[in-house]
């Protein structure tokens, strides 16, 4: 599907195409009905071959366009899993740097505050157009710097320390999936069968209206 249809919200989008589907099948009615009707007549048997082959069709397209539905949903769920595994990965984080001295947890804390918005205000607007932006990776970085220079002095502050490595890990996995996600999408040649799928089935209506 071209990118500019993933700018356009989807209520307008839903009323773009119920408009082109009621003026195609005006159109059609005017123009096209009349001149396949001199090309191969009219009558009752015409109507009842087009009205059994359109119910083979639809019951195929039918199918295609149920199982795009679940392949888009489960897309969007995945998505969605992925946003609220990293959200939640950088909230323990968060919570977990209130254990840790100064300077440390002042900057752990400052650049997962910074992570947040840039993800919020640049990354997503990014992703929209299907673009990945480097500033993230860099914060991420940093913070990875931070944990590397502590230096526990306790066996307690070592056994911490290693738990927040852990949830650093997690952290990054987690952005890693939603980064992927970025690039999910339903393949465009689903999309092409779906639209001559359409034309076919405006055009066994035409003909079949009388």
């Amino acid at each position: 599907m071209p990118d500019f249809v993933y700018d356009i919200p989807p209520r307008t989008l839903a009323i773009y195409f119920a408009l082109i589907a009621v003026g195609t099948m005006f159109l059609g009615l005017l123009i096209v009905k009349p001149v396949f009707r001199v090309l191969i007549g009219s009558g009752p048997q015409l109507n009842q071959s087009i009205g059994f082959t359109s119910a083979g069709f639809n019951l195929f397209y039918g199918l295609l366009l149920g199982l795009l539905t679940v392949s888009a949903y489960q897309n969007s769920d995945r998505v969605k899993q992925a946003i609220l595994s990293e959200a939640t990965s950088v909230g323990a984080l968060y919570a977990a740097m209130d254990a840790y001295p100064e300077p440390a947890r002042s900057d752990m804390k400052d650049m997962l505050r910074d992570y947040v918005l840039f993800t919020i205000h640049k990354d997503w607007v990014a992703h929209r157009s299907g673009e990945l932006l480097n500033g993230g990776l860099n914060r991420a970085n940093a913070m990875r710097q931070v944990l590397s220079s502590y230096e526990p002095e306790t066996v307690g502050q070592e056994v911490f320390h290693t738990e927040v490595v852990a949830a650093y890990q997690d952290f990054i996995t987690a952005r890693q999936q939603r980064l992927t996600a970025v690039f999910t999408r339903i393949p465009d040649v689903l999309w092409y069968a779906v639209l001559v799928g359409a034309v076919i089935n405006i055009l066994f209506l035409i003909l079949h209206l009388t």
